[in-house]
């Protein structure tokens, strides 16, 4: 299955972790944003921020699991999250798992395509990963 994780970007190396995991089990990851480097401010760096955000987008919409590590702060992973949702109401696809303490920050990670788990493990469950 192809698989995109959503998260702030200071979790980069635990993302980096997760994808290992997930292609030592034969998972294929969607896009790998771990491998972009800061680009903040983006208006100084706008020729990246496109690049980045069109090959973000294109992996949540051809991902067939999506999976966000909520946090207390952050806007990316929001908008990759609304993405996930219109690909699913769209097209059946991506399967949506949010994890993590923050699960519950925006009335969109209660929309009903939305499976909310504790932490990894339990999507990884899901996966039999």
């Amino acid at each position: 299955m192809k698989i995109y994780i959503a998260s702030r970007f200071h979790k980069k190396e635990e993302v980096k972790k997760l994808y290992k995991l997930l292609k030592n089990k034969g998972h294929e990851i969607s896009s790998d944003w771990t491998l972009h480097k800061r680009i903040k401010p983006y208006k100084e760096n706008q020729e990246m921020a496109n690049k980045y955000a069109t090959e973000d987008v294109e992996g949540v919409k051809n991902s067939d699991i999506f999976i966000m590590i909520s946090d207390n702060a952050g806007t990316g992973l929001y908008t990759e999250l609304g993405v996930a949702i219109a690909s699913y109401i769209q097209f059946g696809k991506p399967k949506i798992y949010i994890v993590g303490d923050h699960k519950d920050r925006s009335m969109f990670c209660f929309h009903p395509s939305i499976n909310l788990k504790n932490n990894i493990a339990g999507v990884l469950k899901k996966l039999g990963s």
